[in-house]
């Protein structure tokens, strides 16, 4: 999160725990138990699905209410994380949070510390027909606390993967995407030169470098919650990926781009290289158009064998009523539902199915849709980011500052993990990880 909405985390610790305690006792919200009531009742979904992802979600929706007539679905659609996050932080200070909300795991951090997400292992538990055996287990875990309770449910994800230019890769003579880093950055130089830089950086989020950094084995957070010292280390993951990128730029065989700049870059043939999620797909498809043959793959690994995963979860708040919490999970059940996810995953065109009995239902989609595809076949080694509380405002100021500064020749690989630890450890006292 960002400065101003870790200000008003701080008043929401105040204003709704003191609420949270005076009705429950514990500030844990819990569903009411009575008998589901087919009286009309509308919940207020707030997401960021803008673009074809509308649509797409549009169409959920009346699909979900035409099995479910008796509930509304009021859609409330948020341009971005940047906007979204303040938003309801300060809706649950006021008082009139949404029912439901697309939202990132770190958020729901400080939500549920102050009692306002509603813990949905009691209503998975209680439901009939739903289980969560056929979600992928690593999509599941960032929804899950410490507890073993589950506050959050997958919903929009996407994987880190390398989308390339293959009539570039033929002419250079590179018949397979590269499957290490040294072949990675060997490819880039091959592809480089005349005004081209192989490789078009996009860092409008960290996701793209932070795959480099879980395959170079990092994490930054320890069991503790705590930075990890070792992962800022001078012979630490952090600095292998930075040197990586970093020695790439300066060899000309990357280029850091400004937004979005890079699918540009990608579409015009002056980069041939571009990594990105599968959300990536529709808007670099119709760019592309027929000027080349459009290959996706995973990307290369170091020691091990990760990409990065982005995206959004569901939860439901504690504010709105019994029969809106009830109603609000019947939505998320079909949301999430074998059904629900297949009508998602081909109508989106970006997003990944949250269940592994997806696939096999899609096997014609897949044929003709090979980014998500690729995507399927790395989605198990996905890894989420952090969900301390310290980590959204880390990631979106310290960490993409740190990455730019290396990458703009600013700072060295080392200098700048060795700034973003001592800043870490700030954050991490100001948000109350260490006692």
């Amino acid at each position: 999160m960002n400065k101003k909405s870790s200000i008003t985390l701080s008043l929401l610790s105040t204003v709704v725990m003191s609420s949270a305690l005076a009705g429950c006792g514990s500030g844990q919200a819990a569903p009411s138990k009575t008998v589901p009531s087919k009286s009309p009742v509308t919940i207020t979904f707030w997401n960021e699905m803008t673009g074809p992802y509308k649509v797409a979600l549009a169409g959920e929706i009346q699909q979900f209410e035409k099995l479910h007539p008796h509930i509304t679905v009021s859609d409330v659609v948020v341009p971005n994380d940047a906007a979204l996050e303040p938003k309801l932080l300060t809706a649950i200070v006021a008082g009139n949070p949404p029912t439901l909300s697309q939202m990132n795991p770190p958020w729901a951090t400080g939500f549920i510390q102050t009692g306002s997400l509603v813990n949905l292992s009691p209503l998975i538990k209680g439901s009939q027909g739903f289980s969560l055996t056929p979600f992928y287990p690593n999509l599941l875990k960032p929804g899950k606390w410490p507890n073993g309770d589950q506050y959050l449910l997958p919903f929009n994800l996407g994987a880190a993967i390398m989308y390339y230019n293959k009539n570039a890769f033929d002419s250079a003579g590179i018949t397979a995407p590269p499957k290490t880093w040294t072949q990675f950055a060997q490819d880039a130089t091959k592809l480089s030169g005349s005004g081209k830089q192989a490789f078009a950086i996009t860092l409008v989020h960290t996701y793209p470098w932070l795959a480099f950094f879980d395959q170079a084995g990092g994490n930054f957070v320890g069991s503790n919650g705590m930075p990890d010292k070792a992962a800022f280390s001078s012979h630490g993951p952090a600095v292998k990926a930075l040197t990586l990128w970093s020695n790439m730029v300066k060899n000309g065989s990357a280029v850091l781009t400004h937004g979005y700049a890079s699918q540009t870059d990608f579409a015009n043939e002056t980069s041939s290289i571009l990594i990105g999620t599968t959300g990536f797909y529709p808007y670099v498809q119709k760019a592309v158009g027929n000027k080349f043959t459009l290959a996706e793959a995973p990307l290369p690994h170091n020691v091990r064998h990760a990409t990065s995963l982005f995206g959004g979860y569901l939860g439901v708040f504690s504010k709105s009523t019994a029969s809106q919490q009830r109603a609000a999970f019947s939505f998320v059940k079909y949301l999430t539902s074998k059904a629900g996810q297949v009508y998602w995953m081909e109508h989106s065109q970006g997003y990944l199915p949250v269940r592994n009995d997806v696939a096999q239902a899609a096997t014609t989609f897949l044929k003709t849709h090979p980014a998500q595809q690729v995507s399927l076949s790395v989605l198990s080694t996905a890894v989420a980011e952090p969900k301390v509380a310290w980590w959204d405002q880390f990631s979106h100021e310290v960490l993409l500052n740190a990455i730019t500064a290396v990458l703009i020749n600013k700072q060295t690989p080392v200098q700048a993990m060795h700034a973003a630890y001592q800043q870490a450890v700030k954050l991490a006292k100001k948000d109350g990880t260490y006692q």
